[in-house]
């Protein structure tokens, strides 16, 4: 289940934009395979056909298919070199 915490819902109201969580990006080494956290990005997918659009909270975020719905994931923003930025957090190493 995704959600979004109230800082991330300020942010996304000041910047008046879609969002979008890329692919998750798999590392395969020769006896492993893990998958890291994706990154939640304004804007529209560069690839839309491999993205679904959803409304939570009256936000339109593209989410990529097949994206996992039984964590509870959480979008908020984090400060990097003073500027805010989105993150999901509770992402958990697979």
């Amino acid at each position: 289940m995704l959600s979004l915490a109230e800082d991330a819902l300020a942010l996304i109201a000041e910047r008046q934009q879609p969002v979008f969580i890329d692919l998750p990006p798999t590392i395969e080494a020769c006896c492993l395979e893990i998958t890291t956290c994706p990154e939640v990005r304004f804007g529209t997918p560069r690839n839309p056909d491999q993205h679904a659009p959803m409304r939570i909270q009256g936000v339109e975020i593209f989410v990529p298919q097949g994206f996992p719905s039984t964590p509870k994931l959480l979008i908020r923003t984090r400060k990097f070199f003073g500027r805010k930025r989105l993150v999901l957090a509770g992402w958990k190493l697979v």
